[in-house]
């Protein structure tokens, strides 16, 4: 597994990054290529790992990696490391691995028969509601709806922190994504996150999609970044790309964002 030491690795990396073996718009080739080609140093698949706990009502099949194709996932991932490793560029095997309480033990022993470099832990549902999906999930909900789905999002992304399973947690404050939720009602919620990320020496992302949906903000706020630098947590700066054109996407306004959060790199 990656290690990671704060303030973090820098800006000619990123880890979180999808094909479309799960819901990404490009073959795995197409993106490790576009990577390189883009200058990145390392640069990291992780396509989504959603393993709903039994009984769920939780369908992700339309966005996540059919479980059975995780051994074919993984030869990809090798065979290009071998072309594309380079003096210049590293080709890193992940996954981006959804936590529920009742059965991320299970997952992640299940994950280390493979080859992987790290996981990444992140929360897409809130019980079985997708925090993520669509916006019109979001539309006509009341505002203790609203605040249900929050509350129990924030339990989940604090049960992952704690658990230590994860090399960094992903968009931490993903539940603004679509500009629904008041996201400074959920500032101390957050605090909690990072208190857990620190004790397990845990790190987390600076993902710059959140640019590019209605928030109009990186994840996590900048608010969150302040006090992630102020307990010396690591972050790695991530595009979360899904098509080849946006692999180190918005980097620039990233660092222009750290360093604004008493980040020096």
């Amino acid at each position: 597994m990656l290690g990671f030491t704060f303030p973090g690795p820098g800006f000619d990396v990123s880890y979180h990054n999808h094909s479309n073996m799960s819901d990404g718009a490009a073959p795995i080739e197409v993106m490790c290529r576009a990577a390189k080609a883009a200058g990145l140093r390392e640069f990291g698949m992780s396509d989504h790992w959603v393993i709903p706990p039994e009984g769920s009502t939780i369908d992700a099949s339309s966005w996540r990696m059919i479980p059975e194709r995780l051994d074919e996932y993984v030869e990809k991932l090798l065979v290009l490391k071998k072309e594309l490793d380079s003096e210049n560029f590293t080709l890193r095997l992940g996954l981006e691995v959804d936590f529920f309480f009742e059965n991320h033990e299970n997952v992640v022993k299940n994950l280390e028969a493979y080859p992987l470099d790290y996981i990444i832990g992140s929360v897409h549902y809130a019980d079985t509601f997708p925090v993520d999906h669509s916006i019109n999930d979001w539309v006509g909900l009341t505002a203790d709806q609203i605040s249900a789905i929050c509350e129990n999002y924030w339990q989940k992304l604090e049960g992952a922190a704690a658990s230590g399973h994860y090399d960094f947690i992903g968009h931490l404050d993903l539940p603004k994504k679509f500009g629904m939720v008041d996201n400074a009602q959920y500032f101390a919620h957050g605090v909690r996150v990072l208190d857990a990320v620190q004790k397990t020496s845990g790190a987390i992302e600076l993902n710059t999609a959140g640019w590019f949906k209605e928030c109009n903000e990186q994840y996590p706020s900048s608010a969150l970044l302040k006090e992630a630098c102020a307990r010396r947590i690591p972050v790695i700066v991530n595009a979360d790309a899904h098509h080849q054109d946006h692999v180190r996407r918005n980097f620039a306004e990233a660092a222009e964002v750290l360093k604004a959060s008493g980040f020096s790199f």
